[in-house]
């Protein structure tokens, strides 16, 4: 009879319940969290990415010439914004002019050991807007590695690339000067 009463006790009594529940629920929190960080910080390298590539674009557009230690000033800024290594990062330059025969290729310069576009088939047209003979449009090309906090939320680690197109302000277009 007392061995009864003492496994019925045992099964009515609710004492660790909490700790149980806490320990099945743990986990979930967890992960949760974890997944949480890890989309918030692809997001917002994402919106760095885009940000830091507009504000290079926009004082490319307000500059009358370049060469190359300016492109790998340019990528300097770049990487300061992103808050990485310059070796990390890249960034290629072109100058784009609208000619009678279509888009023309008026030079492509790219920072680190990169190249810069190789000829008019590598422009690429979908981002081009459209230009009348004679416009030019500077394009930058901007990489960065982002490395994900977690991966099994299945984002990987891969080079954020964005391509914006500008047109020079102060000038028909942003010359190179070798």
């Amino acid at each position: 009879m007392m061995l009864k009463s003492l496994l019925s006790r045992f099964r009515r009594s609710e004492f660790g319940g909490t700790t149980v529940e806490f320990m099945i629920v743990m986990p979930l929190i967890v992960f949760w969290f974890g997944g949480t960080f890890t989309f918030f910080q692809s997001y917002s390298e994402w919106t760095r990415s885009v940000k830091a590539t507009y504000t290079v674009a926009d004082i490319l557009s307000r500059q009358l010439e370049v060469d190359d230690a300016y492109i790998e000033d340019m990528n300097t800024l770049y990487a300061s914004i992103m808050g990485e290594s310059t070796n990390d990062t890249w960034l290629r330059v072109s100058s784009i002019e609208m000619t009678e025969d279509g888009l023309n290729l008026d030079w492509s310069n790219a920072t680190g050991l990169h190249f810069g576009l190789n000829g008019n088939s590598e422009i690429p047209t979908e981002l081009i807007p459209n230009l009348i003979e004679g416009e030019t449009v500077i394009l930058v090309e901007s990489h960065v590695p982002m490395i994900p906090f977690q991966n099994y939320i299945g984002i990987d680690s891969q080079t954020l690339q964005k391509k914006v197109a500008v047109s020079p302000r102060f000038n028909s277009k942003l010359a190179w000067n070798n």
